[in-house]
């Protein structure tokens, strides 16, 4: 892909300026039979009227014109959005979020499934995709812990202390969401608001140390606020599990480290 000639100059310290001024970060660990991937996300309300700019640092570092185009097709109705990295910068992903349309559709009394993110992912083999992310408002336990069950046994988690850890969690304090296509299935639960203690989340997965390159996800685990978790199968890596948690814009932007460029970038 060719750049313009504004968007090839130090694209990592654009990034990092764009960083500086997010209004949240988070470092999120996905764990699979590919290995561990480390990605960050920066968060940004949408009247900040940072859009640009985030299309600008997407394309800076490698994202196709035209999935730049369709997420900013999407922008509309959109009260946040958000640009995610893997940390090498080998896979570059723009959201919307519609919190706000959502809330008002649940505070009318409809609970039915909604949109509440749509992904933009340039993927690290060079392939793209989105995908959406519908709200299923007030799902109560009996929906997600059975995913939390599966996910924590496929990790090879204990389970008495998953259901420990997470046995704050309630329909008034979680956010599920789910997505299925024919390159995805999966569900993403947001449990920032639940009182999860680090420690029992530390405990949980511990035994992850073991594995390779799992070492900083039980680090992040003992130090850092739980925000999400998430699992189930997509095509670019099979089964997997995520777990998100909160971090400090600029200095995850700091850690920030290029890979060799990809093919055709």
């Amino acid at each position: 892909m060719t750049r313009p000639a504004s968007a090839t100059s130090d694209p990592l310290s654009r990034l990092r300026a764009l960083a500086a001024g997010a209004d949240a970060a988070e470092r999120s660990w996905s764990i699979s039979s590919a290995g561990v991937e480390e990605r960050v996300l920066f968060f940004f309300d949408a009247a900040a009227g940072r859009a640009a700019a985030l299309a600008e640092t997407a394309q800076a570092l490698g994202m196709p014109p035209r999935l730049i185009a369709a997420w900013r097709a999407a922008l509309p109705g959109a009260d946040a959005v958000m640009l995610a990295l893997r940390r090498d910068l080998r896979s570059v992903r723009l959201y919307t979020q519609y919190w706000d349309t959502l809330a008002a559709r649940v505070r009318a009394g409809d609970r039915a499934p909604f949109p509440l993110y749509a992904g933009f992912k340039a993927l690290p083999d060079g392939t793209v995709r989105r995908d959406v992310y519908h709200c299923l408002p007030m799902a109560p336990p009996e929906v997600f812990m059975p995913e939390i069950d599966a996910m924590a046994e496929g990790l090879g988690l204990d389970a008495a202390l998953t259901r420990a850890a997470f046995a704050p969690l309630r329909a008034h304090n979680t956010i599920l969401t789910a997505t299925e296509s024919a390159e995805r299935r999966s569900w993403l639960l947001t449990v920032r608001r639940a009182e999860i203690e680090t420690a029992a989340i530390a405990r949980l997965l511990a035994p992850l140390e073991a594995r390779p390159g799992a070492r900083p996800v039980v680090a992040d685990a003992a130090a850092r606020r739980l925000m999400h978790l998430a699992g189930g199968r997509d095509t670019s890596k099979g089964a997997f599990a995520t777990f998100y948690f909160e971090a400090d814009p600029a200095a995850t932007a700091a850690a920030l480290t290029p890979a060799t460029r990809r093919p055709g970038n």
